[in-house]
């Protein structure tokens, strides 16, 4: 054993929810208990993250946050428009302090593929430029720790909770409703959208449009793994399969695009001639053309979706 080596956190399981879906029961009930259970599964990451244990502990933080964000606005009659409003931009904000530290552990998770994009003479530059990276990430941890271990951040949390907590005992008229219909019609009208997103893509349109078509099948994503217990599961893996699938291939794309954001930024405030301005103008360049190629396979896959088989198994569950 490296006694060197300092024991490191585990991250923390998701418990299962104490109210689960059931088809003839209020809508309201197990929703409330499933963004309780989130909520906390959100703050048990806590500890590792301030420990800088591991990377996921932030990741998984977040995606526990983006799950309740997410199932708020998709079931929002389920709450009361100033409830929702305040858990909303509590939620938000819960993330947006934890935007730039996520944005640099990505970047340099990523540093080996962009030694791989160019070539050895450049090197030296790129280095540099993760120097730079790192003393970011040093700087964005520290206001992240501070943030977490706030008398603000725990009033914050406290009112989250006591907004959840307001839905289990003032359920809006929306949220008496049973869960099947209330499941089928908003999957119905989100794989509508989406597909009309799909139709509308081409390889000559603005990104942007992938960009919406990418949030569209996320939101939907979302809505069939939480309603999965209530339909055939076999058809709603299936389902969630080939929209993982899509949404993976859109999210990488994304990415490319934030990326050329950032590196366009990044080279915006340095000498021209220098090492570090050499080699980004090169990594730009070398994502740029892998942007654009990747467009095509993107929009391919898109095409794909709207098979006519993939729509009639969407009809057949959920279609009023």
């Amino acid at each position: 054993m490296n006694m060197n080596k300092r024991d490191k956190l585990r991250l923390p399981e998701r418990k299962k929810s104490q109210v689960k879906l059931k088809k003839e029961s209020a809508i309201y009930l197990p929703t409330y208990h499933f963004l309780k259970g989130e909520f906390h599964h959100a703050r048990r990451h806590e500890t590792g993250l301030i420990r800088d244990d591991d990377t996921e502990f932030l990741h998984q933080y977040r995606v526990a946050l983006r799950r309740c964000r997410a199932i708020i606005g998709l079931l929002s009659p389920l709450f009361v428009p100033e409830q929702k409003l305040m858990l909303q931009n509590d939620l938000k904000t819960l993330m947006q302090k934890t935007n730039a530290l996520r944005d640099l552990d990505v970047y340099l998770d990523n540093m080996e593929p962009f030694f791989y994009a160019l070539e050895h003479q450049y090197h030296q530059g790129l280095t540099l430029f993760f120097n730079d990276l790192l003393d970011k990430r040093t700087q964005a941890f520290h206001d992240v720790k501070d943030w977490l271990k706030s008398d603000e951040y725990e009033q914050q949390c406290a009112q989250i909770a006591g907004l959840i907590n307001e839905m289990e005992n003032n359920p809006t008229p929306a949220g008496k409703r049973l869960c099947l219909p209330t499941a089928q019609k908003r999957i119905w009208k989100r794989f509508s959208q989406t597909l009309s997103l799909c139709q509308a893509v081409g390889y000559n349109h603005p990104d942007e449009q992938l960009h919406q078509l990418r949030i569209s099948c996320k939101k939907l994503r979302y809505l069939l793994e939480y309603f999965a217990p209530l339909f055939p599961g076999k058809v709603i893996k299936e389902q969630i399969k080939q929209l993982k699938a899509l949404q993976e291939s859109l999210g990488e794309f994304n990415d490319s695009s934030v990326q050329m954001t950032f590196l366009s930024q990044y080279l915006a405030q340095q000498k021209p001639e220098s090492r570090r301005h050499t080699a980004i103008s090169h990594l730009l360049e070398f994502s740029e053309k892998q942007h654009a190629d990747h467009k095509i396979s993107v929009v391919d896959h898109v095409s794909q979706y709207t098979f006519a088989t993939h729509q009639k198994s969407y009809e057949k569950l959920y279609q009023p």
